[in-house]
């Protein structure tokens, strides 16, 4: 083992260990519904200032089963999935599209909590996902028009200049939608809420969706 290594992980053993809270969860108070449970503790997050609480960790595969993953915003959320947004032509967007199934973590340290959701993946349609981009500030919708994310860049002149008429374009017609704009949801057909202990007593509760639509809750060994 070299030094550098042994350094290293010495150094990460004598970090500090993050404060993690010491809030209590009762799955037996849980609601039949998952989707009421995380948007509580996505409020809870929220209000206990937690950075971009509805910040998460989409994660996909490509055709070949190599994964990826990357952290991007929430969107939305109904009753039947997460939505998030993605191009076509990045590569988050093409993976959703080849290999429609992904994962989602949404991670909240100050509360001790994280919450992990896994389904398939299905498009939005047109007037939801229309609806959903006129949302968006001016300056995320010029960048969607332009849609050059992931390319290399070679110029940040010409990208500025594409990024101004698409601005200019955003002005005079809102509501224009960039061809290759998508709305993804992810189908809540399981969802693992996980809230530490500092007694170790960690709590799991994995919700799965029945062929009923209702949902099967279970607790897991922490």
């Amino acid at each position: 083992m070299s030094s550098t290594t042994s350094t290293l992980r010495h150094w990460l053993a004598g970090l500090p260990a993050p404060d993690l809270g010491d809030r209590h969860f009762d799955p037996d108070t849980a609601p039949a519904d998952p989707v009421a449970l995380f948007l509580s503790w996505l409020q809870e997050a929220a209000d206990a200032g937690v950075p971009a609480p509805q910040s998460m960790t989409l994660a996909t595969v490509d055709p070949a089963g190599r994964p990826d993953a990357r952290i991007l915003m929430l969107s939305d959320v109904d009753e039947s999935a997460f939505w998030v947004a993605a191009s076509t032509a990045s590569p988050k967007g093409r993976q959703l599209q080849q290999v429609p199934v992904a994962a989602l973590v949404f991670h909240w340290p100050q509360l001790g909590r994280q919450v992990r959701v896994r389904g398939v993946v299905r498009e939005a349609d047109e007037q939801r996902t229309a609806t959903c981009f006129a949302e968006l500030p001016p300056e995320a919708r010029a960048d969607a028009l332009v849609d050059r994310q992931s390319r290399h860049l070679f110029d940040e002149v010409a990208l500025s200049d594409e990024l101004g008429d698409a601005t200019d374009l955003v002005q005079l017609e809102p509501e224009v939608v960039a061809p290759s704009w998508r709305l993804w949801g992810v189908d809540a057909n399981r969802l693992e809420f996980y809230q530490y202990a500092a007694d170790g007593h960690h709590v799991r509760l994995r919700y799965s969706r029945q062929d009923d639509g209702t949902y099967e809750q279970v607790q897991l060994r922490p």
